[in-house]
C-alpha cells in the first residue's frame, strides 16, 4: 500500500462513531456525555476504560492504553496501522490509493508461507513418536510442555533429505528452500540444513517465522546451527524471544538478556518472562533500538567466563549510548542462567536480578581482573579500559559520580582521571564525526530521533499539563508556538508531541487529539497523547493553569541551562582547562542575571 493522504484518514475516522465501533466488540455504559467499559486489554472488575464520543479517542486509567479508532483496532486484531486503516477504510467505503504489489513484497510473502510450513513441520516432528528422546531432552533441560508450544519448539528429524522430500509433495521448489536457508547445495545434491536438531523457531514482532536456531541432538558440531541471512532475515536486527516477551517487559520496564535459545525459554517456563537473547551475535544497535521501544532498563545475565564478559562489555557500550540503564547479574563461574535456575530455584534468580551490578561496577571489577598488581601502571591501565564506556554515558551526572568511582576505586587523581575522561569523549566525538561525514543515507529526522533517545529526561508536571492544555484545546498552539520553541520542552515524548502539533498548526490544520494520535501510533505515542487529554479535563480554570504553566516551563529551561553550565565548569575545573572555566563563568554570570522575557499577552505585575 502507498503512503495512506492523511485527508483520507481523516474522513476515515468522521465517517466512524469510535463508540459505536468499540461496542461491537464490549458492552459499553453511558457516562455523562461519554461511555465507560471493562478494558478489553487487561482484566479488571470496575470499569476504567473510558471513550471520549467529543474527541474520538479512548483511554484505559486501569493499563494507560489510549489511542483513536485506528489504534483500538491495531490493539484488538494486532494488526499494523495500514492494514487498520486498509480494514476501516473497506467497512466505510473509502478507496485508498493502491499501486502494483512489487515482485519483491510478493516473493516475501511465499517466503514467510514457506518458513511457517517448515515451522508446522518440525512442530509435528517433534510431538510424533519420533520425537519422544527430543521431548525428553528438552523436559529434563528444564522446558514444559506448554513453554514448548509456547515458544513453538520442533523437532528436525534424522536424514538428509526429510523435510525437502515432504516439501516437495507439497509444491515447494529446491530452491525456494534455500532461499529461506532450510536447504544446502552439495557438489552433488541438495541436502536439509538441519538433521537431528532441537528447533527454536524465531519469530518477528509480526509473528512470522523468519528463520531458525537448532541444537544438536547428537555429536554434530557446531552444537548450536543457525538460519543463514536470508531476504527475510538478519540475525542482528531481531531478538529471539521478544515476541513472547515484549508485554512482559514492558509491564516490568526491565528486559534481561542472556545468551542462548535454552537461557531464554528455561527461564521463560521458570515465571521470567520478560528475557530475550541475540541471534548468536554480539549485541546491535539495532537490536537495543529494538529493546528501547519497551523497556528503560536492561540487565545483562551473559555467562560467567572470559568470552561472556566480553560480550557483556560489548552489550554495555551500546545500550548505554542510547540512553538505557544497564546493570550486570553476576553467575555463578560455570554456569548459564538456565543451569543456574534449575540448580538454585526461582527465588535465588530473582534474587540475582535484584542485586545485578550497575555498568561502572562491572566494568571496574573487569579491569581489575585484567590489571590485578595494584601496581601504579596496572591502574592507570585499569581506568583507561574502563573510560570509553564512561564516556558513552548520555547523563552528565551520573557520568560524574561514575567518575569519582573510578578514581577512588582504582586509587588515582579524580582530576587526572576526569582530563583524561575529556580526552576520551574528544576522540569518541571525533570518530562519530567522521563515521557522519561518510555516511551517504543521513537523515536529519532519524538524526533527530537519536538525540532524543539517547537523552531521557523525566517528564516535569508542567511540561506534562502545558502540553494537555494544548491537547484539549488546539487552538492554544499557535499562541504556544509564538512563546515557547519546541526544544525548550525538556521530556523526548512531550516534545515530538508538541511538534507534531506545530506541524500540524504551521500547515493551517487543527491539530485535533484523533489525527495526533494517527500521526503518532506508529512511534508508540498515541496511548500518551489520550492519557494527557484526560488530564487536561480534570483541569477547572484552563486559561490561568496553562499561563502559569508556560512561565513555569520557561523557568525550568533556564535552570536547566545554568545546571549544564554548573557541570561544564567542574569538569573544566577538574581538567584544570582555566581558559574553558573562566570562558563558562563569564556565560553563566550572563545567563544567571538575564530574566526570563515575560509571556505576549500576561498582565503586568
Amino acid at each position: 500500500m502507498p503512503l495512506i493522504p492523511e485527508p483520507l484518514i481523516d474522513e476515515i475516522q468522521l465517517r466512524i462513531d469510535l463508540a459505536e465501533f468499540i461496542g461491537r466488540y464490549v458492552p459499553l455504559k453511558r457516562s455523562g456525555r461519554h461511555f465507560k467499559a471493562n478494558c478489553p486489554f487487561h482484566k479488571e472488575r470496575t470499569p476504567s476504560f473510558m471513550i471520549n464520543s467529543d474527541k474520538q479517542i479512548f483511554h484505559c486509567f486501569g493499563c494507560g492504553v489510549g489511542g483513536n479508532i485506528f489504534s483500538f483496532l491495531m490493539l484488538h486484531d494486532r494488526v499494523t496501522f495500514p492494514e487498520a486503516v486498509q480494514q476501516l477504510a473497506e467497512h466505510v467505503g473509502v478507496p485508498l490509493p493502491q499501486r502494483q504489489r512489487s515482485s519483491s513484497e510478493s516473493d516475501h510473502k511465499a517466503l514467510c508461507a514457506l518458513l511457517e510450513q517448515a515451522c508446522r513441520f518440525f512442530e509435528r516432528t517433534l510431538a510424533a513418536s519420533q520425537g519422544s528422546a527430543a521431548r525428553t531432552y528438552a523436559q529434563n533441560r528444564g522446558v514444559s510442555e506448554p513453554t514448548r508450544q509456547r515458544f513453538r519448539l520442533g523437532l528436525a528429524p534424522e536424514g538428509w533429505r526429510r523435510l525437502l522430500s515432504a516439501a516437495t509433495k507439497q509444491g515447494t521448489t529446491p530452491a525456494q528452500l534455500e532461499a529461506v536457508g532450510l536447504l544446502v547445495r552439495g557438489a552433488s545434491s541438495a541436502y536439509d540444513r538441519f538433521r537431528n536438531r532441537l528447533m527454536f523457531p524465531i519469530i518477528d514482532l509480526r509473528e512470522r517465522v523468519i528463520g531458525f536456531g537448532g541444537r544438536s541432538l547428537d555429536a554434530q558440531e557446531p552444537k548450536y546451527l543457525n538460519s543463514p541471512e536470508t531476504a527475510l532475515y538478519s540475525k542482528g536486527r531481531h531478538l529471539f524471544g521478544l515476541t513472547q516477551a515484549k508485554d512482559a517487559i514492558i509491564r516490568e520496564k526491565t528486559a534481561v538478556i542472556v545468551e542462548g535459545y535454552f537461557d531464554c525459554v528455561v527461564l521463560a517456563d521458570g515465571g521470567f518472562s520478560h528475557v530475550v537473547s541475540p541471534l548468536g551475535t554480539a549485541f546491535t544497535v539495532d537490536q537495543a533500538r529494538l529493546l528501547k521501544r519497551y523497556a528503560e532498563r536492561v540487565i545483562l545475565a551473559f555467562d560467567a567466563d572470559a568470552a561472556g564478559e566480553e560480550a557483556t562489555r560489548r552489550g554495555i557500550d551500546v545500550l548505554v549510548e542510547l540512553g538505557l540503564q544497564v546493570h550486570v547479574a553476576q553467575l555463578p563461574p560455570g554456569m548459564d542462567p538456565d543451569e543456574a535456575l534449575r540448580a538454585h530455584g526461582r527465588a535465588w534468580m530473582e534474587q540475582l536480578f535484584r542485586e545485578a551490578i550497575n555498568l561502572c561496577e562491572f566494568l571496574i571489577r573487569s579491569a581489575l581482573r585484567r590489571y590485578p598488581s595494584g601496581a601504579m601502571e596496572d591502574r592507570v591501565q585499569a581506568a583507561q579500559w574502563v573510560l570509553p564506556t564512561i564516556a558513552k554515558v548520555p547523563d552528565a551526572m551520573l557520568r560524574s559520580e561514575y567518575l569519582r568511582l573510578i578514581a577512588q576505586r582504582l586509587r588515582l587523581d579524580e582530576q587526572a582521571v576526569a582530563q583524561e575522561l575529556m580526552k576520551v569523549t574528544s576522540r569518541l566525538a571525533s570518530a562519530a564525526r567522521s563515521a557522519q561525514d561518510r555516511s551517504t543515507v543521513a537523515s536529519p529526522s532519524m538524526s533527530a530521533t537519536v538525540v532524543h533517545a539517547t537523552t531521557p529526561v523525566v517528564a516535569t508536571g508542567p511540561e506534562r499539563l502545558l502540553i494537555a492544555l494544548v491537547l484539549d484545546d488546539p487552538s492554544r498552539a499557535q499562541r504556544l508556538q509564538r512563546d515557547l520553541p519546541v526544544d525548550e520542552i525538556a521530556d523526548p515524548m512531550l516534545r515530538r508531541i508538541l511538534s507534531v502539533v506545530y506541524e500540524e498548526t504551521a500547515a493551517g490544520r487543527v491539530a485535533t487529539p484523533a489525527q495526533l494520535v494517527s500521526r503518532l501510533t506508529e512511534e508508540g505515542l498515541g496511548g500518551a497523547v489520550t492519557a494527557l487529554v484526560t488530564l487536561a479535563q480534570t483541569v477547572t480554570a484552563q486559561e490561568r493553569a496553562f499561563e502559569e504553566c508556560l512561565q513555569r516551563v520557561r523557568a525550568q529551561t533556564r535552570t536547566r541551562e545554568l545546571a549544564l553550565l554548573q557541570d561544564r565548569i567542574r569538569t573544566a575545573q577538574l581538567a584544570e582547562d582555566h581558559a574553558t572555566v573562566h570562558r563558562l563563568l563569564v556565560e553563566y554570570q550572563q545567563r544567571f542575571e538575564q530574566r526570563p522575557t515575560a509571556v505576549k499577552g500576561d498582565a503586568d505585575g
